[in-house]
């Protein structure tokens, strides 16, 4: 029988897997390729649960199961999850976040069975829920769980300065099928090269002909949420230091966010006389990534916090040199001068001198971008996905002998 595992993002938000690189999906199809069945928990905003097949290998599958949840602040609380008829399908449990009210009732429900694997560095919101969380439930969570994996060494410094043993940084992988390709394949084979399959690419023919205008000028590009987390104002007004030196350079943006925000951006674009040198894109798809980062010189990361920044991901494999803030990711992904920019401070003067410098020297992009893909390469979620279960104690089954599932069986009638 095949060894069944059970993977909750427990976020009560709907996700998009056409507009972002899931790292949920990500890891599933890695621990499909390594020999078993995984089923991926997404929250669901209508009340009817909905079944989908997103990968299978060699008699393995991945499904993502769309599933209601009752939604308290960021929370989402599964109670179908929470039945044993559906828990006992699974060998191995992995939930998302210390501090989510479904990793407490899976600790208390299923600890034998149970992995963490947590992102977050600092608190932010809800600060008294989270002290009275911590208080009350933290200990018996932190006692539970036998396994407790994070994203990045800062978020292993957290959980341990909450009272967590046991804590291993494994990082985050990349999907580099929805990046690389037009359609995503049944195998495991990847390129090294993301040049080698151009072939296989599909243009957006939108995306393509505004890009046409950029010429031979220099580009720095920014990917992400417009949101006042990613400091956008100032990285528009470190930008307008940049045009200064090098007048004929282009900010490509791709991303949108609240109107609030972004008409308080355009606003101060505006102000600052920089809209004419700004290209903009509200989305782009996974699929068409490639047009963008393709065009690109820097890639700009000025987020003032970030549990990873699957951009930093892919600005490496598409080779494109990064200047980034500390996060967990490039803190993580980033040797400072050698495969990247890491920036301890917001001084516009900095940035921008960082900015100019690389501009002004292309052997040092060629060269930061080559380490960077190195580093990309290694971070793998087979990889990952190894460590994981590696830990566990469960084995991959008989591929050749299938079991329907309790949830399967119910969602069938």
């Amino acid at each position: 029988m095949i060894q069944k595992i059970l993977y909750l993002r427990n976020f009560a938000s709907k996700v998009n897997g056409d507009s972002y690189n899931l790292q949920e999906v990500g890891l599933g199809k890695a621990l499909v390729r390594k020999g078993y069945d995984c089923d991926i928990v997404y929250y669901n905003d209508r009340k009817e649960t909905h079944l989908e097949q997103v990968y299978r290998h060699e008699g393995c599958t991945l499904r993502i199961i769309w599933l209601h949840g009752f939604k308290f602040l960021s929370n989402s609380i599964y109670r179908d999850v929470l039945k044993d008829s559906f828990l006992d399908a699974y060998g191995l449990v992995i939930t998302t976040e210390y501090n989510q009210i479904m990793t407490y009732l899976l600790s208390r429900k299923c600890p034998d069975k149970l992995a963490l694997y947590h992102g977050p560095y600092r608190d932010n919101t809800h600060a008294l829920i989270r002290k009275l969380y911590d208080i009350m439930l933290l200990p018996k969570v932190a006692k539970s769980l036998r396994r407790t994996y994070v994203k990045s060494d800062l978020a292993k410094c957290y959980l341990e300065k909450k009272g967590f043993d046991n804590v291993v940084t494994i990082g985050v992988g990349l999907d580099r099928s929805k990046v690389e390709r037009a359609f995503d394949s049944d195998t495991s084979n990847t390129s090294n090269n993301s040049e080698d399959i151009s072939g296989e690419r599909e243009e957006n023919r939108e995306v393509a002909n505004e890009l046409r205008r950029i010429g031979d000028r220099p580009v720095l590009l920014y990917v992400g949420v417009l949101e006042e987390r990613r400091n956008i104002r100032f990285m528009l007004s470190t930008f307008k230091r940049v045009l200064q030196k090098h007048p004929s350079c282009l900010l490509l943006m791709v991303g949108n966010g609240r109107k609030t925000d972004t008409d308080r951006y355009w606003t101060y674009a505006h102000e600052l006389g920089i809209t004419d040198s700004i290209i903009h894109f509200s989305r782009v798809e996974q699929r068409h990534l490639w047009q963008v980062y393709g065009a690109a010189d820097v890639m700009l990361f000025p987020t003032q916090y970030d549990i990873f920044g699957m951009v930093l991901l892919e600005s490496m494999l598409f080779r494109v040199p990064i200047i980034s803030s500390v996060n967990g990711g490039s803190i993580t992904l980033i040797e400072d001068g050698v495969s990247g920019v890491m920036l301890r401070s917001f001084s516009e003067e900095e940035w921008s001198g960082r900015i100019v410098a690389l501009l002004d020297n292309a052997e040092l992009r060629r060269s930061m971008a080559e380490k960077a893909f190195l580093t990309v390469e290694r971070m793998s979620w087979d990889r990952i996905a190894d460590e994981i279960v590696s830990h566990q104690g469960i084995k991959p089954g008989n591929s050749n002998h299938v079991m329907q599932s309790t949830q399967e069986r119910g969602a069938a009638t």
